[in-house]
Parts: structure tokens; C-alpha cells; sequence
């Protein structure tokens, strides 16, 4: 083949070749506006306009739940109490160490951290409207009506020794409320509170 055909059959194959190339990337078919197409740069603009996405993504799925707390001072002895629940526990550094059903006044004590102040082996209580006496008297605040010691202690018993409620309603929602503002609990749960809190340890009540 001669000199001047090769040459004109390659730039016709090559600008066949561009034609077909703008047509695959959807431009025109004229060589200005492939190249147009093929050498127009990314602005750093364009770029930057993806980035506040992956950054959306990435902050939702790296989000951890708050955990859970369980009341507890974070260090030392100190007691939880519940309310609602009916419950309190013991702790020793932030953790559990033993939980116990009780029964509480429907609105006394309020939320808030107290401190043990007194420790009384045994007491007594007419706020029952009746005489009544009770063991392991360990108190952390007073109430906001009579202004009496608000304390731990064993089921308060009559004079005749009946206890002002049976042992087996301690803890039910029922009996929610039949305490004047004590923490009444059972007798052999009022020693291990008694033996665990010293004067000064925190008392939490978190319901």
C-alpha cells in the first residue's frame, strides 16, 4: 500500500475511534467536545461536597448507648433505695453486693443522696397511731411533715409482739405506702444494713 493511503486510513480509523469514545461517554461526536469531555478537570469544590456525607454516616455509627446506672456510690459502702420498685440494695465501689424487699411512705424521702447520722440499736415509733417498737435504727434524714428520723430498720412490732404488717407483704406494691416515711424492712435484712453502714456512709434513693 502506498505511503499517502496508509497515512489517510490511520487518522480516519483514529478519528472513528474518537467519535465512537464521545458517543459511549454520551457527549457529541465532534473530537472538540471529546476532548473537551475527557481533559475537563474535578474542581476540589465538587469534591468537598461529598465529604459532610461520609462524615454523617461515619458520627451515626459510632453513636454508644449511656449506660445504665444502678445508683451506687462509686466508692466505699453505701445504700440504694427505690420506691417505686419497692426495693433497696447495698453496695461496696459501685457495685451490688446484696438487694433486699422493703416498704417505704408513697412521698418521703425524697430523690436525693443522704448521709447515715445515727445508729440506734433499738427504737420506737407512735406514728403508727399506735405504740411500736423496732431494731437496727439506722438513719440518713428526717420527714417533711413530723420532722422524724427517716432510717432503716426492722418491721415495727406492737406491744403484744404482732408485727404492723405480715413479714410476707414486705415488698408488694399493697403495702407501698404503710410506712410513715421509714424503710421498713425484714428482721434479718435490718442486721446486715445495720452491720454494713457506718455514720457517714451515702444512702441514695433514686425513686
Amino acid at each position: 500500500m502506498r505511503r499517502e493511503h496508509r497515512i489517510l486510513l490511520g487518522a480516519l480509523v483514529g478519528f472513528l475511534a474518537l467519535a465512537l469514545g464521545v458517543r459511549l461517554l454520551g457527549g457529541e461526536s465532534s473530537p472538540s467536545n471529546l476532548a473537551a469531555t475527557l481533559v475537563e478537570p474535578v474542581s476540589a469544590d465538587s469534591v468537598a461536597s461529598t465529604l459532610p456525607l461520609v462524615a454523617t454516616v461515619a458520627e451515626t455509627t459510632t453513636t454508644i448507648a449511656a449506660p445504665v446506672s444502678n445508683g451506687c456510690a462509686a466508692s466505699g459502702h453505701s445504700a440504694v433505695i427505690d420506691r417505686v420498685n419497692q426495693r433497696t440494695w447495698l453496695c461496696n465501689d459501685g457495685q451490688i453486693t446484696e438487694t433486699f424487699v422493703m416498704t417505704s411512705a408513697n412521698s418521703q424521702p425524697d430523690p436525693g443522696t443522704y448521709k447515715v447520722y445515727a445508729k440506734d440499736l433499738k427504737a420506737s415509733s407512735i406514728l403508727t397511731g399506735e405504740f411500736s417498737t423496732m431494731t437496727h435504727f439506722v438513719a440518713f434524714t428526717r420527714g417533711k411533715y413530723a420532722n422524724a428520723r427517716i432510717a432503716f430498720h426492722s418491721i415495727p412490732k406492737y406491744s403484744n409482739g404482732e408485727y404492723v404488717q405480715p413479714l410476707d407483704s414486705v415488698g408488694t406494691a399493697e403495702k407501698r405506702g404503710a410506712s410513715a416515711g421509714c424503710i421498713r424492712v425484714l428482721p434479718e435484712d435490718s442486721v446486715k444494713i445495720w452491720d454494713w453502714l457506718d455514720k457517714g456512709d451515702p444512702v441514695i434513693v433514686v425513686s
